[in-house]
């Protein structure tokens, strides 16, 4: 008898568990369709000419876009040195004037070249301002001063 009684607090248990995460979901839910999405807040927080905060807000799509066009500039294989979580840019700046596109500068690759060594390269990646078109990129062997 002592068995059943376990079981029924176990599932009783898990029901409330269950029932304390739907809510959660639907306040949370509901906060969301209220209040506009997280994405929208932020790029309505951002000014034009703020390099800073546009910068920060598009770092992670940076790296995701210009990825593949940083490592189609090599000749052979391309080695990420950064961890799966880091970033792979550490710094920005505008391209030609405020309030244009960003270049994103990272050091986070060797190229490897034609004697199977890895070099260290300096990346860069210019953003159009919709944080999803890439303009251009460049690599140069090297490293950032710190």
């Amino acid at each position: 008898m002592k068995q059943q009684t376990d079981a029924g607090k176990m599932l009783g248990g898990l029901g409330v568990l269950i029932v304390g995460a739907l809510i959660t979901w639907g306040c949370a839910s509901d906060n969301s369709a209220r209040n506009g999405s997280d994405a929208a807040n932020q790029a309505q927080s951002c000014s034009k000419d703020d390099l800073q905060c546009l910068g920060d807000k598009e770092i992670v799509a940076a790296a995701i876009y210009c990825k593949d066009p940083i490592e189609r500039l090599a000749t052979h294989i391309v080695k990420w040195t950064g961890g799966t979580f880091e970033m792979k840019f550490s710094r920005f700046r505008w391209t030609d004037e405020p309030g244009g596109p960003i270049t994103y500068i990272g050091v986070k690759a060797e190229f490897q070249n034609d004697f199977g060594a890895y070099t260290p390269v300096i990346y860069q990646c210019d953003v159009a301002g919709d944080g999803k078109t890439v303009l251009a990129v460049r690599a140069t062997a090297g490293r950032l001063p710190p």
